[in-house]
């Protein structure tokens, strides 16, 4: 394919055509992890902890890092999601719903 990046993105999506097999939406969150529960726009039901996949930067997880090559060190990462935090969500086909990001939005 020739062209840069976005002429061949372009060129593809002309090639495959629409694809529906992937949802991007956006969503609040109603309940905090670890009972979640999100409020899918558009959708008059609310799905709970049974129905998401939520990405690891999103909840509360550690990790261990090593700080200009001295000792390893862990870290605690607290900012999991809060009730009203707006978050893009992609589902599938199977209805499965994947919390991959915090959404935000500039006035």
């Amino acid at each position: 394919m020739e062209g840069n990046g976005a002429v061949r993105l372009i060129n593809l999506m002309r090639q495959h055509g629409y694809n529906k097999d992937i949802s991007i939406e956006l969503a609040t969150v109603t309940s905090p992890p670890p009972n979640i529960k999100i409020q899918v726009d558009n959708m008059k039901i609310e799905l709970d902890k049974d129905d998401v996949v939520i990405a690891q930067h999103l909840t509360r997880h550690k990790r261990q890092v090593k700080i200009n090559g001295g000792a390893t060190v862990e870290l605690e990462y607290q900012d999991e999601l809060k009730v009203g935090d707006r978050v893009i969500v992609a589902s599938d086909r199977d209805q499965v719903f994947y919390i991959i990001d915090r959404a935000v939005m500039f006035e």
